[in-house]
C-alpha cells in the first residue's frame, strides 16, 4: 500500500525534472495536502497555492539577462487509486500563458476525472465535455458562422469549446504539453 504523500513527492520530482529539463531552470513541484476528509494533495510549483498559481517562466532560448515573453501554469490534484497502491491524477491543467499579470493563456489542457462525460460511462459526468479537452484563447470566424447557422443565441469564444483529447485514460501528459509547444514553435527552445 503506497503513501499519498510518498507517491505525490515522487511525482513531483519527475515534474521538476521535466520542467527544468525542457523550458526553465531552478522551479521545484510541492505537494500540499488538502485539509478535509478527501485524501487528496496538491502537486504545482513551489510558492503556488490552489487559488494562485506560480507561473514557470520559459527562459529556454532566452540570452542572459533577457525577461520571459511566456510562462507555463501547471497544477494537479491526485489521490491514490482505489488499490491505494498508485498515484492517480483527479485534475490537472497545464496552459501556455501570455501575460504574467492577468495570466490569461493562449492554450490550455485541462482534465477532470468526475466532470467529464466518456462513451463508455454507466452515469455521466456533471458535464457533456470529454473529462481531458483542450481550449484555445481566441476567435474564430468560422465558427462564429457556424454557430449563426445553428442559431445559437449568443456566441462563444474558442475558450467555450472543450475539443476531447483522449478521455480518462489517454490523456495528454505535461511531456505531451511541453512537445507540442515545442513543435508547433510556440516557445523559442528547449533545453
Amino acid at each position: 500500500m503506497a503513501s499519498l504523500e510518498v507517491a505525490a513527492g515522487a511525482f513531483a520530482s519527475i515534474l521538476t525534472e521535466v520542467v527544468n529539463g525542457t523550458v526553465s531552470s531552478d522551479i521545484r513541484f510541492v505537494v500540499t495536502p488538502f485539509e478535509g476528509p478527501t485524501e487528496l494533495a496538491w502537486v504545482y510549483p513551489e510558492g503556488s497555492t490552489p487559488a494562485d498559481l506560480s507561473l514557470i517562466p520559459i527562459s529556454a532560448g532566452l540570452v542572459e539577462g533577457q525577461e520571459p515573453r511566456l510562462w507555463l501554469r501547471t497544477s494537479f490534484q491526485v489521490r491514490l487509486d482505489a488499490s491505494r497502491n498508485h498515484l492517480a491524477v483527479q485534475q490537472s491543467v497545464f496552459a501556455l500563458v501570455i501575460d504574467q499579470k492577468s495570466k490569461r493563456p493562449a492554450i490550455r489542457v485541462e482534465y477532470d476525472r468526475e466532470q467529464g462525460s466518456e462513451p463508455d460511462d454507466a452515469v455521466p459526468g456533471r458535464h457533456r465535455r470529454s473529462a481531458a479537452h483542450v481550449q484555445i484563447h481566441g476567435a474564430s470566424e468560422e465558427l462564429a458562422y457556424v454557430q449563426g447557422l445553428n442559431g445559437e443565441p449568443g456566441l462563444r469564444g474558442l475558450e467555450k469549446f472543450h475539443i476531447p483529447v483522449g478521455g480518462r485514460r489517454f490523456r495528454p501528459s505535461l511531456e505531451d504539453f511541453v512537445e507540442f509547444l515545442w513543435t508547433e514553435r510556440l516557445i523559442p527552445a528547449m533545453h
